[in-house]
Formats: C-alpha cells, sequence, structure tokens
C-alpha cells in the first residue's frame, strides 16, 4: 500500500477487514449457465465477497504494486455510474469541491481561468475579488506561480496551486498580450463567495429582473435582497430568469416560493424508500409579494430546485412560465459522512410539486436494464415517453404532466447564433480581439465601423490552419451580412471586461428575446390572466369529476 495516505490506507484495511468477515455464500455455478443469470442470482453481500476475494488476490498475487487509493476510488465511481449520475463519492481530496458546491464559497483568487494553447490564461476575473483587484485582465497567461512553472499545465493543476487559505499569499508571474516582458503580481487569496444572483435591474419603468444562477445556501436572501431593492421603484412586474440553472438546495427553492405564495403552502413532498423519511416541505414566512405579476423563464438546462421552483408557482397560478422545457430531475439527494474524511451523495427520494406529478424524466432503472439487455446507451434510453405521462391539474384547473421536466405556458426556442459566430467564439477570435481592445483603451469604446473593418481583416488573413477554412461559405460575404449579430457579441465581451459579470448580463439582455416577450406579457393584463385561467371546459369537467367523488 505504498502511496496511500493515512487516512486511505486505513479506509482500505476497513474494507478488507469488513469484508474478511463477511459470511460465505457463494455456492457452485454450472459452467454451462449464461453469466447474466449466474449474476442475477447472487446478492450484495455474495458480491461483497467476491470483491474482497479479487482485492485480497491482488494485493499478494498481482505482478506489479497497486496504488490502491486509485484503483478502490475507480471501482466506487464505477459501482454509483451505475445507479444514477447524481449519486457521486466524495474522498478527503474532494472536500472543497463538495463545499464550493453546497455553499459556492471557496479560497482562491476569484476568476474564471481556460486553456490557450500551452497555457492556462485568465478568462473572466470577478469583481472586488483578489484578481480584479490585482488588475488581471482576460488574456493574461499565467507562466508561474511561487517560482513553480506552469506552462504545459492544465487548468485543474493550475486552479489546484491558485487556491489555498484566505489569507495566504503568492507570487503570480503573468505574460499580458502586447507587452513584451512579463510582469509579476503579489496575490492574496480570500474567501470567495459565488453570487447566486449576479444581476438584476430593470427592464423598463416598471418590470424588474432577477437572474438567480444556482441555489446554494443563499440563494433566498440574494434573491430577497434584490426584490427589497426593486420594490423601492415602480415594481408592477418581475421576469424571473432561471435558465441554465442547475439547481441545488430543496430549502431554497422553497424559501423562494414562499416569497410569492401564502404561508403554510405544501411547495414539495419528497417520497424516500420508506414512508417514516418522507417530507413536505411548506413554506413558513408570510410572502414578500403576494400579487406581483411573474414571468419565469426556464429552458432544457433548468433543473432541480429550478424545476421546483417553476413548476410549484405554475402549479398555484402564480406565474407565468416561458421558454423550452425544463430537464426533468425529479429526484432528491442526500449527503452522509463515511469513515476517513469521505462523503457519499446519494438519490434518497423523488419529490412531487403541489399538483402532485413528479418531473423526473428518466427512468434510471429501466435505463440500466435496457443498457443490460441491449448492450447500448442512447440519449433516450430509459426516458418516459409522452404516452405514458399523466394528467395533473394545477389550483385553477389548468392540466399539466408529470415525467416529463417542467412544459412552459408559453413555449419557445431558444435563440441560436449562427456557424460563423459559434466557431468566431471557438476558436477565440471574440475574445482576442475583446482583449486587444481592453488593452488599448482605458473606457469601454463605442465599436466604430473601421475597428469591426479591422476585425474582419484580421479573421480573413489568418483563417489558414483553422476550422474557418474549411468551412463552405464567403468568409467575407457573411462577416458582412451578420455583422450586427458579430458586433453584439464582441460587445458583450466588452462589457465583461470594463464591468464584469454583471455588465455582460446586462448588455445580453438588450438583444434576448424571450426577454422582451415576458416583458410584453406582463405589460398585459388581459393575456396574463388568461394564460394562469383554466379553460371553461376543463373547469367544468373538474366540478364533475368532484361531484363523482
Amino acid at each position: 500500500m505504498k502511496g496511500l495516505t493515512k487516512g486511505n490506507r486505513a479506509l482500505l484495511w476497513c474494507i478488507l477487514t469488513m469484508l474478511t468477515c463477511l459470511p460465505v455464500q457463494v455456492g457452485a455455478q454450472s459452467a454451462t449457465e449464461k453469466k447474466k443469470k449466474s449474476d442475477a442470482r447472487l446478492d450484495a453481500q455474495q458480491y461483497l465477497e467476491i470483491l474482497g476475494t479479487t482485492i485480497r488476490t491482488l494485493q499478494t498475487a498481482y505482478v506489479d504494486s497497486v496504488d490502491w487509493s486509485r484503483v478502490l476510488t475507480a471501482g466506487i465511481d464505477a459501482m454509483l455510474e451505475e445507479l444514477d449520475p447524481y449519486t457521486q463519492f466524495y474522498t478527503e481530496d474532494d472536500q472543497q469541491e463538495f463545499k464550493t458546491m453546497t455553499t459556492g464559497e471557496y479560497a482562491g483568487i476569484g476568476a474564471i481561468i481556460m486553456q490557450l494553447n500551452d497555457t492556462v490564461c485568465i478568462s473572466e476575473p470577478y469583481d472586488k475579488m483578489p484578481a480584479a483587484l490585482a488588475n488581471l485582465l482576460p488574456g493574461d497567461r499565467i507562466l508561474a506561480i511561487d517560482g513553480e512553472n506552469m506552462i504545459g499545465k492544465g487548468t485543474s493543476y493550475v486552479s489546484e496551486h491558485l487556491r489555498g487559505q484566505p489569507n495566504t499569499s503568492f507570487t503570480l508571474k503573468l505574460q499580458r498580450p502586447g507587452e513584451p516582458e512579463p510582469r509579476e503580481v503579489e496575490i492574496t487569496r480570500k474567501k470567495i463567495v459565488i453570487d447566486a444572483v449576479p444581476y438584476y435591474g430593470w427592464l423598463n419603468d416598471s418590470i424588474g429582473y432577477i437572474q438567480l444562477n444556482n441555489f446554494t445556501d443563499k440563494a433566498a436572501l440574494d434573491v430577497q435582497t434584490a426584490l427589497v431593492e426593486l420594490r423601492k421603484g415602480n415594481l408592477k412586474g418581475l421576469v424571473f430568469d432561471l435558465r441554465s440553472n442547475p439547481g441545488g438546495l430543496v430549502d431554497e427553492a422553497v424559501k423562494l416560493v414562499g416569497m410569492f405564495v401564502p404561508k403554510g403552502s405544501a411547495v414539495v413532498e419528497t417520497k424516500a424508500k420508506t414512508a417514516d423519511n418522507n417530507t413536505t416541505y411548506r413554506t413558513n414566512t408570510p410572502p414578500i409579494e403576494p400579487d406581483l405579476k411573474l414571468a419565469v423563464l426556464i429552458d432544457r438546462s433548468s433543473a432541480s430546485a429550478s424545476e421546483i421552483l417553476s413548476g410549484a408557482l405554475q402549479d398555484y397560478d402564480r406565474a407565468v412560465i416561458l421558454g423550452e422545457r425544463s430537464y426533468g430531475k425529479g429526484l432528491v439527494q442526500s449527503s452522509r459522512p463515511l469513515p476517513y474524511n469521505t462523503i457519499l451523495k446519494f438519490t434518497s427520494a423523488k419529490y412531487y410539486i403541489p399538483s402532485g406529478r413528479c418531473i423526473q424524466a428518466i427512468d434510471y432503472q429501466a435505463k440500466r436494464m435496457a443498457r443490460w439487455e441491449a448492450g447500448q446507451d442512447t440519449p433516450d434510453l430509459g426516458r418516459i415517453p409522452d404516452s405514458l405521462t399523466h394528467v395533473f391539474h394545477t389550483a385553477a384547473g389548468r392540466e399539466v404532466r408529470d415525467g416529463g421536466g417542467i412544459k412552459p405556458d408559453v413555449e419557445r426556442k431558444p435563440q441560436t447564433i449562427s456557424n460563423l459566430t459559434y466557431y468566431l467564439q471557438r476558436e477565440n477570435r471574440i475574445f482576442h480581439f475583446a482583449n486587444r481592445l481592453r488593452f488599448e483603451n482605458g473606457t469601454m469604446p463605442t465599436l466604430t465601423d473601421s475597428m469591426y473593418a479591422d476585425f474582419c481583416r484580421e479573421v480573413v488573413n489568418t483563417r489558414r490552419d483553422t476550422v474557418l477554412k474549411v468551412m463552405k461559405i464567403n468568409l467575407e460575404h457573411d462577416l458582412d451580412s451578420l455583422k450586427s449579430e458579430v458586433i453584439d457579441q464582441i460587445n458583450q465581451e466588452l462589457a465583461l471586461r470594463y464591468y464584469f459579470r454583471r455588465g455582460l448580463i446586462q448588455k445580453s439582455l438588450e438583444g434576448d428575446t424571450l426577454v422582451k416577450e415576458a416583458t410584453e406579457l406582463l405589460a398585459d393584463d388581459k393575456r396574463y390572466t388568461e394564460l394562469l385561467s383554466a379553460p371553461k371546459v376543463a373547469k367544468e369537467t373538474k366540478k364533475k369529476s368532484k361531484k363523482q367523488k
């Protein structure tokens, strides 16, 4: 067990001891029996004995030394992959990742980094964080950290060295594009808090906007702070943006629903393997805005707590949902400490929103069986077909369905960009051009025709050895015909460099068609009311069904 940490060495001996003490229950199997039938007859305890015997055999007879920490961790990870994507094992070294996931906090410099050829560079510094305070800019290449060469290293390696204990300092050597010599800066790490609400503001004189990116342990507080500020103005409607929000803590979703529905309202019920572990979450505070008109934006990446929030507001007819059908994650995760500072995050229940529906889109048990039988995996494997979903009703009697995420009241396809703009971004052409303008201008410049012409010449003259070379397009023509789209992307990158994430979001909202439609909807009282009202036929049918009961 050479190379194992003390904790992992103890963990291995714990596993081996436990496996050794298991009773022998494996009977002789016929050699002619099929593998699947044989596997089906073996229970978990028997497989534990097989695993223990395998480990002991490799310990004594395998030709080379074995890195048991790596092998056993890989084995646990592979086992959990057979369950669902959300059940995961965290080693002692993964503790920071787990903490960041649940709290949005870590200690470092506060910047997003990216791989750029043989070096890692700054992609986006966070406002008022150490990287920004040290005047690090997008495009700065990281050459060394405390004298250790970082050229040729990947983002994970560099990130590990940038992070550390709060209030510890280090020397960062970087190369800024356009400067002949590298520069060195002293940076002091601090606790970084990733904002759950990166932006809130006004779309017009009466419609507010809040973007929520995650459900960490301060998400509800951040939204409440934004809402209180907006209430100081003439707030008559709110666009609540949950697009690309992967979810997080259920409690935070419950608190957020509680800002808009009566105290004591059921938000979500979790159903576990045993009824004793079932839980119903209710709002426990009076609403801040019980009557404010709401438009909630979702897309295919809105998942988990995002779906609890948008689904509960839909079930109570409290908000109009716009966008794409959401991801469809109706599973609840819990975490449990394991020996030697490890953690198991596992799926412990399914959740059901107020109408009684579960929006889980994939039956992972069926998916495992289908993959076992067919020996393959496809994107739709295990997905519940629409024909097998069930009808439920909102408080007003509107029909909603389970089994496939939250279906918006107003369905819209996402905005897309052209292939040209996509590849300009992929090859970092816009990234580098925005960096150059930032280095040359102290304040954000207005992009002129001559500036755009310079950009186009640069793209055309350097198209060799790139994807743009093999694309069957007239590059000069497309750069001209798609000028407004490309300029919009450049302006967003410039806003990021001068005004950080808040500036990027504010600039992107200017051309966001779904935000525009939501704003118009909130100003149209008649359409807003109609969308949240059940058709008369549905209301009459519901009344009849109640009488029949």
